[in-house]
């Protein structure tokens, strides 16, 4: 049944639909586990509403995710990707959750979208309290709307923008105090507390393009080619993969023009070793720390890429729903594919639903090379 989905008319046959690829050009659908979609009907998870409906074949009504309806016994529902699709089966629109009415999913969008350009024209970082107050929301709908379109609360997006705004400043040549007040900050030192860990440097050395930054880095040969660990006193700033070794020391320049460059310190050559340990096939995987630029959600999916063991793997709409943002499948594939320290956070674990290993950045047999090396089934795929 891989790619179908079964819709049931009330006290009719079953009949197949065509595949969820040719639906409106989505594909999220088939990539969600029915026992996934069942709990979240159970538990009235309302941050899958438009992602699926559902069926209840008792008494011929369909309704959204989230609908306070009694919960109905599984063996009568049946899930579809669109409510037409349930109608046209012979279900009628609950009148407590009004599935069909996709004005109410806009306006929770534009609520969101509404409140971000608030949080961009603000001075300073409005509290969640003045956020909800200004759509008139509690401010627990407050972050599940936030959750739902984009994967972070009010607090981490409003951060993630005063952070931007303040590399924005510094790349245009403002002293870091001009950037910092311009950026919301109320002092310096609110910025420096958290420099190394959003800007891989001191606000200084970002303002002149990593000048007077000391970057590790180790060229090592391996059975998967070429690699090259970068890495901060922090931790591991880049890894790279590839043929030609000369090429990665300049993809590596080109990514940090001003910083110096040279020889890394001991736990440099400790981290290199783990990972070529690890590709030689000595070692299993082991968790290494790194000191990467990111925003909130990458972090958060990064850091969910760590926990899936090796050997195992997840299909891209599964990380998404196990963050709770099972509408984010693209922004997590984006996550991976823009992951600057490959085998320290393992994107390669993460695999379409389909045929084949998507994009990676290294090269499709690579990533088949280290799944194999893990005893990945998806290996063979």
């Amino acid at each position: 049944m891989a790619g179908w989905w079964r819709v049931c008319a009330p006290g009719g046959p079953w009949f197949r639909r065509r595949p969820v690829r040719e639906t409106h050009g989505r594909s999220d659908m088939q990539d969600l586990r029915e026992d996934s979609l069942w709990d979240a009907v159970r538990q009235r998870d309302a941050s899958y509403g438009g992602v699926f409906y559902f069926g209840v074949k008792t008494t011929g009504v369909y309704c959204r995710p989230g609908c306070p309806s009694p919960i109905p016994r599984r063996e009568n529902v049946v899930f579809a990707f669109s409510p037409s699709s349930l109608a046209l089966a012979g279900f009628r629109p609950c009148r407590r959750c009004h599935p069909d009415d996709s004005s109410r999913a806009d306006s929770c969008v534009a609520t969101v979208v509404n409140l971000c350009r608030f949080i961009e024209e603000s001075e300073t970082v409005p509290s969640s309290a003045e956020l909800a107050a200004r759509a008139g929301l509690s401010v627990s709908t407050l972050n599940r709307l936030f959750g739902q379109a984009l994967g972070v609360t009010p607090r981490e997006y409003a951060d993630a923008h005063r952070r931007e705004r303040f590399r924005r400043s510094l790349r245009a040549g403002a002293g870091v105090l001009e950037a910092a007040m311009d950026a919301g900050y109320g002092s310096t030192s609110r910025v420096y507390e958290g420099a190394n860990h959003h800007l891989g440097m001191t606000p200084g050395q970002y303002r002149n393009g990593g000048q007077g930054q000391r970057l590790g880095y180790s060229l090592t040969e391996t059975p998967l080619g070429w690699l090259l660990v970068a890495a901060t006193s922090q931790g591991i700033s880049a890894v790279k993969l590839g043929d030609d070794p000369s090429a990665l020391v300049q993809e590596l320049r080109t990514e940090f023009p001003r910083a110096a460059l040279g020889e890394g310190e001991d736990s440099l050559r400790a981290w290199t070793n783990a990972l070529v340990d690890y590709l030689s096939g000595g070692l299993p995987w082991r968790e290494l720390p790194y000191d990467v630029r990111a925003t909130a959600f990458q972090r958060r999916v990064w850091q969910f890429l760590r926990s899936i063991p090796s050997g195992s793997t997840m299909h891209y709409s599964e990380v998404a729903a196990a963050l709770g943002t099972p509408t984010a499948t693209r922004a997590v594939a984006r996550a991976c594919a823009t992951n600057p320290v490959a085998l320290v956070v393992p994107c390669h674990r993460v695999v379409p639903r389909g045929p084949g290993f998507a994009g990676f950045r290294w090269g499709i047999e690579r990533k088949r090379r280290l799944l194999e090396l893990e005893g990945s089934p998806e290996a063979r795929r």
